[in-house]
């Protein structure tokens, strides 16, 4: 760059108001939220209906519970837990607590919820691998903010740098112009001489001063560059990420929509046994 462009060029920012103070580095893109990994499936499966008299189907040995209604009494369930061996169904009618261990009553309950309960294996499958994908989506999300930051950090010093670098530009014109007028004003050769030499020293300072500030904006613009790539390589790999979620997201949708089905079958079925227990007499009192 030629000296007398070098010049206007400081000049202009001077006129202008020190425009090379407002210069600004772009702000960092902020990091995508990661998806909210799936809680882990519960060993007791708990399926809970809006209506009707509760009963749970209760297996000691597996640590499983398959319940529906809203009045299930849980401490009646554990007091019988304790007592019985094995599997039995509890059920409540009129108010009252009722518990059958008749095994072929007990096979139809099973055989009424196993359709269900594979679904919720399925799910509970799809929602292991969304876990695991939500998991990465978020490790890259946490590597996005590291970048961002870093960019917003580098920026930062660099634009104190181009204030302070404004600053001293601003200082050195006027300087320069009271040099100007005194050489303009000068009444001897020895003074003008001097003034001129003044001239000559502070636009060589006004020369490094604008050199140093487009090495800052070269650094701001390669640093900027350098963490974009990045952030663009990591947001690449999200996108990556995300297309399964997405796709496992719509067989969950659909898994869901069959276990509902699957439910209220099971549902039905079993209020079919607990009628056929207590029109029978398999089913005792709880006391």
């Amino acid at each position: 760059m030629s000296t007398s462009h070098r010049l206007i060029l400081s000049l202009a920012g001077i006129l202008l108001g020190g425009s090379a103070l407002a210069v600004q580095p772009p702000q960092p893109p902020a990091p995508p939220a990661a998806p909210a990994a799936p809680a882990a499936p519960s060993k007791q499966i708990n399926i809970s209906m809006g209506s009707g008299d509760g009963y749970a189907l209760v297996d000691s040995s597996e640590d499983s519970v398959t319940m529906a209604g809203t009045d299930v009494d849980g401490q009646q369930i554990k007091q019988l837990q304790r007592s019985l061996k094995g599997q039995f169904l509890w059920f409540r009618d009129q108010g009252k607590g009722y518990v059958t261990q008749d095994a072929a009553l007990l096979a139809r309950v099973r055989d009424a919820w196993k359709p269900s309960q594979d679904l919720g294996f399925q799910m509970s499958g799809l929602g292991k691998q969304m876990s695991e994908h939500g998991k990465a989506m978020g490790e890259l999300g946490s590597k996005m903010g590291a970048h961002g930051a870093a960019q917003a950090n580098v920026g930062a010093r660099d634009v104190a740098q181009l204030q302070a670098l404004g600053r001293q530009q601003q200082e050195l014109g006027r300087k320069m112009g009271e040099a100007a007028r005194r050489q303009a004003h000068a009444t001897t050769e020895t003074a003008r001489r001097a003034a001129g030499r003044e001239v000559e020293r502070l636009q060589q300072q006004m020369e490094d001063a604008q050199d140093a500030m487009e090495e800052v904006n070269d650094r701001i613009a390669a640093a900027q560059e350098r963490e974009a790539d990045k952030v663009d390589a990591l947001s690449r790999q999200m996108d990556q990420r995300g297309k399964p979620m997405e796709t496992l997201g719509k067989q969950m949708e659909a898994l869901g929509r069959q276990q509902e089905k699957a439910t209220k079958a099971a549902d039905k079925a079993t209020r079919q046994v607990i009628a056929q227990a207590l029109s029978e007499g398999k089913a005792k009192p709880v006391r």
